[in-house]
């Protein structure tokens, strides 16, 4: 029995002492853990690091709009609605700075949109990805395009894939404004015309914007 009850809590320690070194590890991890996510000048360090890449594109995007040879003026994108997006942006200049509905609207690369209402400290733009129609015209024909498409295409207008689109003159804005380029074409239901995809400028990252003045 004695021998038993001695085996018996040998056990028992060597339990409890393989217990504590595993809760010893466990508890060291953990401590190392809290100490690496909770050094603050750590989070501060990474914190700056963020607003300095956030800063750094902003300079790009107004550096990328200098680019543009019209007169123009740059606004900052203040909302951007998930649930409008690809449909429409609102920027920090209204009124206040001489803009009007019509005015167009562009990044680096050209037309992204077309302002079509004006408050005092802001304004409301459509993006071309938008179902808002815009005249067009690829080389010598000329179309509506909406919603990344152009159509009352001529039916007997050459066009073919990677034909560049730009603005027209017949929406009141500056003429040969680059949009995008075709993707495929097709004929439409009554064979009268033809309807082209377009691949449109990139809209996703819009941070500052550049709005044409004294274009009318």
């Amino acid at each position: 029995m004695v021998i038993y009850l001695h085996r018996k809590n040998k056990l028992l320690i060597n339990l409890i002492i393989f217990i504590s070194i595993v809760g010893l590890i466990i508890g060291s991890g953990y401590i190392i853990s809290y100490l690496k996510y909770n050094d603050y000048d750590l989070v501060e360090l990474e914190t700056l690091k963020v607003q300095n890449k956030l800063l750094q594109d902003e300079l790009d995007s107004i550096e990328n709009l200098k680019t543009i040879k019209e007169d123009y003026i740059i606004g900052k994108v203040i909302i951007r609605n998930i649930h409008e997006f690809y449909n429409e942006i609102v920027i920090d200049l209204g009124s206040d700075n001489q803009i009007k509905e019509g005015d167009a609207v562009l990044n680096s690369e050209g037309l992204i949109g077309i302002v079509y209402k004006v408050e005092r400290n802001k304004s409301y733009i459509k993006l071309s990805s938008s179902d808002y129609n815009i005249s067009v015209k690829i080389n010598d024909t000329y179309g509506n395009l909406s919603a990344g498409k152009i159509t009352m295409l001529n039916k007997y207008s050459d066009l073919k894939e990677g034909d560049k689109v730009y603005t027209s003159n017949y929406s009141g804005l500056p003429e040969n404004i680059y949009i995008g380029e075709i993707e495929s074409i097709s004929f439409d239901n009554e064979n009268l015309g033809q309807t082209a995809k377009i691949k449109l400028i990139d809209n996703h990252n819009l941070n500052y914007v550049a709005v044409i003045v004294g274009a009318k």
